[in-house]
């Protein structure tokens, strides 16, 4: 009976615990965002402004994310894992934030938080937001897992992960037809859903190139290198392969009076979509294949 109160009362110390680091995160926030230190700092109201609401909580869920990879080991000591714990997670949502503001700085490099989220309430802008933020967080996750605690290791995996995402976000425009400055200066959803599934789809095939086992971790990067070539020529296939399947008539329709494609709703949903679909389909491909002795030896 001692023993299920003493672990009870180590859960509820880790849970107070974890409700600090949220309140260290939103002080860190600040730092590396100082444009919205007024909007983090203040009460929050969801109802007052939607698009703020989805690229805070983005955020907060990407933190928790990260989180969700930390462990307590009571057989080091409650007071070792408890530094571990508090080591790790400053570290986590360091890289966490630092890895936001580099890549929303390419992603957004002709557009402005305070002008698109608070003045011009953008719900396009706020979607890729949120995916970016969620994205970030599912690759920093998967690297602390690859990393097994080794802080020079998880450094060296971060940085050439965010090298893969970042050069991945400017591929958009060889693969959709949507121009991406000027949709989003329209607000237009259809875009944002589209990039949204885009991100997300890069995101699948950059973990499942990071998992595997690693003893070197020179092969270890070539390997990774290799399986995101090997995506690059496989995605197009499932591409093409579900078009065909479905007869999928991706035809856009001109505005008479402007004669630029009017990009529906519709037309968003589909091109994330299958940008998605096409990614896990991949990742099967490239992970989750596994080749032992084809012949015995003898």
């Amino acid at each position: 009976m001692n023993e299920t109160l003493d672990r009870l009362l180590i859960r509820i110390i880790f849970t107070i615990f974890i409700c600090l680091a949220m309140l260290l995160y939103k002080y860190a926030h600040v730092i590396f965002y100082p444009s919205a230190k007024k909007q983090i700092l203040k009460k929050i109201y969801p109802s007052e402004n939607y698009v703020d609401t989805l690229h805070i909580f983005s955020r907060l869920i990407g933190v928790a994310i990260i989180f969700s990879t930390l462990e307590f080991n009571e057989y080091i000591g409650i007071s070792i894992s408890l530094v571990h714990f508090i080591i790790w997670s400053v570290i986590g949502f360091s890289l966490y934030l630092l890895s936001i503001y580099i890549c929303e700085s390419i992603i957004f490099y002709n557009f402005e938080y305070v002008d698109e989220v608070l003045k011009k309430k953008n719900a396009s802008y706020g979607i890729v937001s949120f995916a970016n933020s969620i994205c970030l967080a599912l690759i920093i996750k998967n690297i602390f897992k690859e990393a097994d605690n080794s802080l020079v290791i998880l450094v060296i995996f971060w940085l050439f992960s965010m090298v893969l995402y970042g050069f991945s976000t400017r591929l958009f425009k060889y693969i959709s037809r949507l121009p991406f400055n000027s949709m989003m200066i329209q607000k237009n959803l259809g875009l944002g859903l589209s990039y949204a599934g885009f991100l997300f789809g890069n995101t699948i095939i950059i973990n499942s190139a990071f998992s595997h086992e690693h003893h070197d971790i020179t092969s270890y990067l070539v390997q990774v290198v290799l399986k995101i070539l090997l995506a690059i020529l496989i995605h197009p296939l499932f591409r093409m392969g579900i078009q065909y399947i479905f007869k999928i008539d991706d035809q856009m329709h001109e505005d008479p009076h402007t004669g630029q494609e009017i990009v529906h709703l519709g037309i968003g949903v589909y091109m994330g979509s299958i940008f998605l679909t096409s990614s896990l389909l991949t990742s099967i491909i490239i992970g989750q294949i596994h080749f032992g002795t084809i012949y015995p030896f003898f």
